[in-house]
């Protein structure tokens, strides 16, 4: 109990203090020592139960879960074959631990092995290894594997959050609308299972569907805390900063006591808004009228709301007075908005600290090295470069991806992978020339190489996001709108080509990247240029 209460050293003394100890005693440490992330200490109990008590199925089940990457991957089979010379029988939990251990310690075909040729696999074995693929972000995998599930077993509650989790990460729309659908035959009312309610209130706003989102929010007559956070991140997502203010207001007036988390949806909202002076109020409310004491993750907002609204001396100001050492985070976010405003020397001075306490994260070097080619200074951008170079490090590669007909697209700056490529490229140079005669000029600074205009426009043409509008327009007939979604932050150049490219085709596009919404239409961006 003291483990799991992250109690730790109490529960090290009653374990150390204890006469006797059975099976269960060590299970139950175990248990609790890998709860706390404490892996090492934990195969030390391990290693001492062997000389003194035998470890049954539930033992080895919980040992393996602390086996979750390649550096362990001998340990684990180590474990397995303890497991087969010591006459443990193998249960569906044992079997599904050993799948996942593998799977995670970068041996995937010994841990599909072991679920495929293990004859009783229930559900709890199917969820497991669909968890693990998300996990690992193994979409195409998760797909594959969710559909042989169904012709074996029925989905349970957490299958469905798990699929519905994959849908809302690749913003597979259409097969989210499947899965409601079979969910409403299975259960007949999302009334009755508010966790499922709130998971496809995430997934609508998050797959760019913020009405259908409401429509189920709104159905909902009881709703419990989750549902409010889900729909105040919804409406901040897409720059709706005075609808997420209205349902913080509505749920106060409920009754209903904001946590921490409605705090960091309802400030984040105000930061995508551009609403300076509520964020402020906000964040003095959440201390003095809810006695909320603020983490980093709240004084992240803050900096972003100051720092994105150009007050960047103030928000420098709110990161040397905050009562804790700042974390990655709120170093990230200054930077950011460094780059809006063009502050070389205090991003400078924010990616020192910022690399001390992230040194091997190349995304971090990717951050600086964009702020000075924006402004031309290659030679720093050179020596990032090479930083980055001799450290080994290897920087995030953006890539865009559009949902077809439930098949996901994936695409890649200068990417020609794609059966339609020829295709794709055409309908891109079609787009390019008949923007450029509306006055589209293609905005270099976005490119960040240094070498001639010419190669830089090649670059910034192809860039992913473009590529995937391309396909999208392509593909999806009418009038419909186009949903494409990037894991980095869209840049300044798609973002202009966007609008053009919506007015000039008059059709609604919209661009889900790592940061929130933006919805194009005839000409203009939801984010009114303010991202």
């Amino acid at each position: 109990m003291y483990a799991l209460l992250n109690r730790v050293e109490d529960a090290t003394r009653i374990f150390t203090q204890m006469q006797v100890l059975d099976v269960i005693s060590y299970n139950v440490f175990i248990s609790g020592l890998i709860h706390n992330n404490l892996k090492v200490e934990a195969c030390e109990v391990f290693v001492q139960m062997l000389e003194k008590v035998k470890p049954n199925s539930q033992t080895l089940t919980l040992i393996l879960a602390a086996f979750d990457s390649g550096e362990f991957l001998n340990v684990g089979r180590s474990i397995h074959g303890y497991v087969m010379t010591s006459g443990v029988q193998i249960d569906a939990s044992l079997n599904t631990a050993l799948t996942e251990m593998y799977i995670n310690c970068e041996d995937e075909e010994t841990g599909i092995g072991l679920f495929e040729n293990y004859c009783d696999k229930d559900s709890i074995s199917w969820n497991s290894l669909l968890s693990t693929y998300i996990k690992n972000n193994q979409e195409h995998n998760a797909l594959i594997l969710f559909q042989r599930m169904i012709s074996n077993v029925k989905p349970t509650l957490v299958t469905i959050i798990n699929v519905l989790s994959l849908y809302t990460h690749l913003s597979n729309l259409p097969q989210g609308r499947c899965l409601h659908a079979y969910t409403l035959r299975r259960f007949s009312s999302l009334e009755r299972e508010l966790s499922l309610a709130n998971a496809f209130i995430t997934m609508y706003a998050r797959c760019g569907s913020l009405e259908y989102a409401e429509k189920i929010f709104n159905r909902l007559r009881e709703k419990d805390i989750v549902s409010w956070n889900a729909m105040i991140a919804g409406y901040g997502m897409h720059g709706c900063g005075d609808d997420a203010m209205l349902t913080f207001s509505k749920m106060v007036n409920e009754g209903v006591k904001p946590s921490r988390v409605t705090f960091v949806s309802a400030l984040s909202a105000c930061s995508h808004s551009g609403m300076i002076r509520k964020g402020l109020i906000l964040f003095q409310s959440m201390v003095q009228d809810f006695g909320v004491t603020p983490e980093l993750v709240h004084y992240a907002c803050l900096v972003d709301i100051l720092a994105r609204g150009g007050l960047l001396n103030e928000a420098k100001n709110v990161i040397d007075t905050m009562p804790m050492a700042p974390d990655a985070s709120i170093w990230r976010a200054l930077i950011g908005a460094c780059r809006i405003y063009s502050d070389t020397h205090m991003a400078k001075s924010a990616f020192e600290h910022l690399i001390e306490l992230e040194p091997t994260n190349a995304g971090n070097y990717v951050l600086l090295s964009n702020i000075y080619a924006a402004n031309g200074l290659w030679s720093e951008v050179k020596n990032l470069r090479l930083i980055v170079k001799n450290k080994g490090l290897k920087k995030p590669s953006g890539r865009s991806w559009i949902v077809i007909k439930s098949k996901v697209h994936f695409f890649a700056a200068g990417d020609k992978t794609h059966p339609q490529s020829e295709t794709i490229y055409k309908r891109l140079t079609f787009l390019l020339t008949s923007i450029t005669e509306m006055g589209y000029v293609p905005d270099l600074s976005w490119v960040l190489h240094d070498e001639d205009d010419e190669r830089k426009l090649a670059r910034l043409s192809s860039h992913s996001e473009k590529l995937a509008i391309a396909f999208g327009l392509i593909s999806v007939n009418g009038g419909s709108p186009i949903l494409i979604t990037k894991n980095l932050r869209i840049c300044g150049d798609c973002h202009e080509f966007s609008k053009y490219v919506s007015k000039l085709t008059k059709r609604t596009i919209s661009v889900r990247d790592a940061s929130r919404y933006h919805h194009f239409v005839d000409g203009s961006c939801s984010c009114k240029d303010y991202w």
